[in-house]
């Protein structure tokens, strides 16, 4: 029974450090001292392991769903396997009886800090960032960087910090994660959800080192603490599942309460006979002592929390609310105007498929105006984003793409009216919505005041202009370079804030990269004169912006309108100074010269887009576009020049499909790689998989080929139906691949991979074209030569030899696995 208890308590000890990045060895020591029957430093060199592998396993989860900065992680946590060692090996000269005493005193802090109010993180990267101009339009000035000087990270006070959180935890293992979070938000500049993920790392990082501090003086029950681990690996990985799922508020209070009783019983426990004589000795029993400790530790809360009200000096640091800029020297710690609301929201995500849009919403509280969303669709690498306010009911859509019932469903189910239509900028990627909304809503559509060439009415945005609906207001900031008309969108939740809350950067900023500027140059723009309009935008007006300004672009990780976009779908203007290579303190030939350098090629669609988007094109009807089409239609419009374009998978494409058709999977990239090598303006002929119809046509749409003539109803059966219309594609092994290249005539290689990809090796002799530039590079594959293509996985190389077959090469093979496969096969390669 006793172990069962302790592997059950184990788990709540999982589901704490997945939930909440901390509380799992506030847990674990009592744990194994009360119901294991442990003795005290063993218990907490058992708590450390228990909470370092938790910690480790806990954060995967994190990590995919992209809520971990690593680099910051690793540093705050180097610091603090420093203080963790050293503080374990201090534990062996301790009395145990201290150490409980002092970790029942951390619990206290602990609880204190769980159940005071917390006020919705911002990122914020020092106080020092908060005293840099008086106005935003000074801020944004050309000569506001040459004012503001460097911002630089607080790295001392990080290392040092570190290192403080570290012995604590090493001493009496204990105190880690509460402390560790708080930490990150303010001196690591993360906002909430991603300073949870990263102190897992932290955690893990200090908790290994603080118990090899006490492996020299205490041994370990090792079954037992591999049970109890087990236990807890299995909450760890509920809890971090759950971590989007579960009010974070309710729980934190929950939890804090109970670590309340927790530090009350502990602190009972170490109190001296003798004191207890003369102070307890009327209570009867460790549940009435318990009950009096918690009555006293409630008080002193009561009595901190009126306190805190009345001066807003909080008993523990947390993130403060960004308040108005006030030039002058910096203000204290602690300092500073907090004038106006709670903020107005802290972002957590949703999953979704790669089609689906993935959400990350605003979430409410009380004085919370602003509604916030952002919608990201992960086929595209693209976001936009709904902002209303809440008491007038009046919102913005900006950069929304076609299919635009989502954003019509969040407005109506939060109370709000769709009023405007913003465009960062002309895209090239994507056809955006905003004629769809428009039709749909009345909304005006806004683009920079240099947008030309439009065909329907426009509302053109000056630099600096404010765009009020209520209290929230945006404003906006001119900032071209990927386009000539770009600009980006400055957010403040009150209209005399003067800390705006974020920006929506458009193709100006990426995470980690900036917008290419290489795009134009078949419109008379050359890539060094955005290039230079660039500079001027990121290095003077954005990182002109204060640190904790939160940055959300309109592209992410995989988009083909940067080079080095990273996975993250915000940060804020502190971390991109510090990690953003476009960022860094350069001059205007070396901005240009990294930023169009090494661009992967556009797809050949990018430029229709560019241009359709500035024309009064036909709204989206799916349903127009839904014709099921029998053997003998279908045969029919391909045999009167419609391209087929049959998305199953390459392997059921290579077993049978109409002669000339091409090969592009639904799943992943599956639009942006049609766009490549389907022209604009074709009549297509869809064969999708079973019931994905619908979700094929919309996703052809979204890039502008709205083209579909109609779909193969049926396709298994009616292609058995077409059966002598119908021809096979070979694909070869690596082994096949060797014997035909040591033939006396071997085949010609296509390597159809990025040029990135292709300089981290590949197979000697083949010809290097990008499967963007393919198309119109056809004439460089021999005719007249069988061809085998390949790419990193093999269904790129599916695509390029369709491709190849439909402009008449008759002997085209694929390489299964594609050069993944030959480099495992250990075949020497070729940088």
């Amino acid at each position: 029974m006793t172990l069962a208890l302790t592997l059950g308590a184990a788990v709540l000890v999982g589901l704490s450090l997945g939930l909440l990045g901390g509380g799992g060895s506030i847990l674990t020591v009592p744990i194994l001292i009360y119901l294991a029957d442990v003795a005290p430093k063993p218990a907490i060199a058992m708590s450390l392991f228990v909470v370092g592998v938790t910690s480790a396993v806990g954060m995967l989860p994190h990590a995919r769903a992209r809520r971990i900065q690593w680099r910051t992680g690793l540093l705050y946590g180097t610091a603090g396997m420093i203080g963790a060692y050293g503080g374990g090996r201090l534990a062996a000269y301790i009395p145990a009886g201290v150490l409980l005493v002092a970790f029942g005193l951390v619990m206290a802090v602990t609880a204190a800090a769980m159940l005071r109010p917390r006020p919705v993180s911002a990122p914020i990267t020092s106080t020092a960032s908060m005293t840099s101009t008086a106005s935003i339009t000074s801020m944004t000035s050309p000569h506001a960087v040459a004012e503001r000087g460097p911002v630089n990270r607080p790295m001392a006070r990080i290392l040092a910090e570190g290192i403080a959180v570290g012995a604590v935890t090493g001493l009496i293992g204990a105190g880690g994660g509460f402390l560790v979070v708080p930490a990150l938000v303010l001196l690591g500049g993360l906002t909430m959800p991603v300073a949870v993920g990263t102190s897992l790392v932290v955690i893990a990082m200090k908790s290994f080192a603080g118990l090899a501090g006490y492996l020299d003086s205490v041994r370990l029950d090792w079954p037992l603490t591999l049970a109890v681990t087990a236990a807890a690996v299995v909450g760890g990985m509920a809890g971090s599942r759950l971590a989007g799922h579960v009010d974070p508020g309710r729980l934190r209070r929950a939890f804090g309460w109970f670590v309340v009783v927790m530090a009350a019983f502990v602190l009972v426990q170490q109190v001296p006979a003798t004191v207890r004589h003369l102070v307890l000795d009327t209570l009867s029993g460790w549940p009435a002592q318990s009950a009096f400790i918690v009555a006293a530790v409630s008080g002193a809360l009561v009595v901190w929390r009126i306190r805190a009200r009345r001066t807003g000096v909080p008993l523990v640091a947390s993130p403060p609310r960004p308040g108005p800029i006030v030039p002058g020297p910096p203000p204290t710690s602690g300092a500073g105007p907090d004038g106006g609301d709670t903020h107005a929201s802290a972002l957590g995500t949703t999953h979704a498929t790669s089609d689906a849009p993935n959400t990350i919403e605003s979430r409410e509280n009380r004085e919370n105006r602003m509604f916030f969303t952002q919608y990201y669709l992960e086929c595209l690498s693209q976001a936009s984003y709904l902002i209303g306010d809440k008491t007038t009911g009046r919102a913005v859509v900006v950069d929304p793409r076609r299919d635009v019932s989502e954003y019509l469903n969040d407005a109506a189910a939060h109370g709000l009216t769709i009023e405007a239509v913003i465009n960062t900028h002309f895209h090239a990627d994507f056809i955006a919505g905003h004629l769809e909304l428009a039709a749909r809503t009345g909304a005006w559509i806004g683009y920079g005041r240099r947008a030309t060439g439009v065909e329907y009415p426009i509302r053109a945005l000056a630099d600096g202009e404010r765009i009020s609906l209520g209290e929230v207001t945006l404003q906006i900031l001119e900032t071209p370079g990927h386009t000539p008309e770009s600009i980006s969108v400055l957010l403040f939740e009150h209209p005399g804030d003067t800390v705006p809350y974020g920006v929506l950067t458009g193709d100006a900023l990426f995470i980690g990269d900036v917008g290419r500027p290489d795009l134009l140059a078949s419109f008379g723009i050359t890539a060094d004169e955005l290039g230079g309009m660039l500079y001027d935008s990121v290095q003077h007006k954005l990182m002109a912006l204060p640190d904790q300004v939160r940055v959300f672009p309109a592209h992410g990780a995989g988009s083909a309108c940067g080079k080095n976009l990273s996975t993250a779908l915000q940060s804020t203007i502190g971390d991109q100074r510090l990690t953003n290579y476009a960022c860094a303190p350069m001059s205007r030939d070396e901005f240009v010269a990294i930023v169009t350098e090494g661009q992967p090629p556009a797809p050949g669609y990018f430029g229709y887009d560019a241009v359709l988007n500035r024309k009064r094109h036909e709204l989206l009807d799916v349903s127009a576009h839904l014709r099921p089409l029998s053997p003998a239609e279908f045969l029919e419009l391909q045999a009167a020049g419609a391209v087929v374009l049959d998305t199953r998978d390459a392997l059921e494409f290579a077993a049978g499909h109409p002669r000339g058709a091409l090969n592009v999977p639904a799943d992943g990239r599956f639009a942006e790689r049609a766009g490549m090598v389907v022209p604009p303006d074709s009549e297509i002929l869809v064969i999708a998989p079973q019931d994905r119809e619908a979700e094929v046509v919309t996703r052809l749409a979204r890039i502008g080929l709205d083209t579909v003539a109609g779909y193969l109803r049926e396709p298994e059966g009616a292609l058995t139906a077409m059966a002598g219309h119908l021809t096979q594609a070979r694909r070869v092994t690596v082994s096949e691949l060797r014997q035909a290249l040591d033939r006396a005539h071997p085949p010609a290689l296509l390597d159809v991979r990025n040029a990135g990809e292709v300089e981290g090796g590949a197979i000697p002799g083949a010809i290097a074209i990008p499967l963007a530039e393919l198309p119109r590079r056809l004439a460089e594959i021999p005719a007249d030569t069988p061809v085998v293509v390949y790419c990193a996985s093999g269904i790129r190389s599916s695509i390029a030899a369709s491709l190849l077959r439909r402009h008449g090469h008759t002997d085209v093979s694929d390489l299964l696995g594609g050069y993944d496969a030959w480099r495992r096969a250990l075949t020497p390669a070729t940088a």
